[in-house]
């Protein structure tokens, strides 16, 4: 199953030593861009400390056909806890809510809670119920609040046996350093433009042209999958002709929080594809590229300050006449 995450050969060997040998640090720090493999890599983890096959454990592996690896695998374990925002979402909602309002509440999620934490804190301290280990997996861990940080040092810091914390993070600097402090951290690079192609040919992910995707990923399954939605958009709004930058400010989602992701993908692509041409281009022309990448460093943070995603992009856009970018 490690086979499974390519790209992180260090931290796939040093998570299946220690499966190997049946134990774990009380808190581990997965630390790297998104879409790169940390969650995955947690996910097998956690299968490998509680496979069912003694062959498998054996090499820190898992098997992914017994009971505990196919309940992991579909999130039913009970001794395996995955905290996003999808699960504080359902926290706040009633059992019977439906898919949509799930969806509303979802992206409203910004931060994990204290809530959030004291209830996976107090199941922490709940009996086991199969004979190998409780993993508590905490996504998204630098969007906790000082308070939620705070409540969860104590129980990383001297866990039961046999339990093992994994806090998944993209910011590592944005941690608290007492957190930061009682944690070993596991670096995870970026990937190879091969890699993401492999990745999303063997996914069957939903991409028109996986390899051009991955050349604007910035070395992230999550970046290939937002750069698929970008170049579709810049294509339908044909966005290098007169009126390409209206149509393509006026293909964004009618949601805000959707909008901004939008837009923000749509000025990613831009400033790779900006970067490519100043690399190749000679030095009368570096200048004009070189003002142009600044500006677009502008009109990301103006969209982080809430400003009109979709007035941004159609400047953003219009700024590109005469520079003959390609995408």
């Amino acid at each position: 199953m490690w086979n499974d995450i390519l790209g992180q050969p260090k931290a796939v060997a040093y998570l299946q030593k220690l499966a190997g040998q049946n134990r774990a640090p009380g808190a581990l720090l997965f630390y790297g861009q998104d879409g790169v493999g940390k969650r995955k890599a947690a996910l097998e983890f956690a299968k490998a400390l509680n496979c069912e096959d003694f062959f498998s454990r054996q090499t820190g592996d898992s098997c992914g056909a017994c009971p505990s690896c196919q309940a992991i695998e579909k999130g039913t374990h009970p001794d395996v806890t995955l905290v996003d925002f999808v699960y504080q979402a359902r926290l706040l909602l009633k059992q019977d809510a439906d898919e949509d309002a799930l969806e509303k509440e979802i992206e409203k999620q910004q931060h994990l809670s204290v809530d959030t934490i004291r209830q996976v804190t107090a199941k922490s301290q709940q009996k086991a119920v199969g004979p190998g280990w409780k993993v508590f997996i905490i996504d998204h861990a630098q969007t906790m609040q000082a308070a939620a940080a705070n409540a969860l040092l104590k129980f990383i810091e001297e866990p039961p046996a046999k339990t093992v914390w994994i806090l998944l993070t993209t910011k590592r600097a944005a941690m608290l350093p007492t957190i930061l402090s009682r944690c070993q951290p596991i670096g995870f690079a970026p990937l190879s433009p091969a890699q993401v192609t492999q990745i999303l040919q063997a996914t069957q992910a939903d991409v028109a042209d996986p390899a051009r995707c991955a050349q604007f990923s910035g070395g992230s399954i999550t970046g290939a999958l937002q750069a698929a939605q970008a170049l579709e958009l810049l294509e339908e709004g044909q966005w290098n002709t007169p009126q390409g930058p209206t149509q393509v400010a006026g293909g964004l989602s009618r949601t805000a929080a959707l909008a901004r992701k939008e837009a923000q993908a749509v000025l990613d692509v831009l400033i790779q594809a900006l970067h490519t041409q100043w690399a190749q281009a000679d030095e009368s022309q570096r200048t004009s590229l070189q003002t142009a990448l600044v500006k677009f460093e502008d009109y990301k943070k103006s969209i982080g300050r809430n400003v009109s995603p979709a007035l941004v992009l159609e400047t953003a856009l219009m700024s590109l006449d005469g520079l003959n970018v390609e995408v």
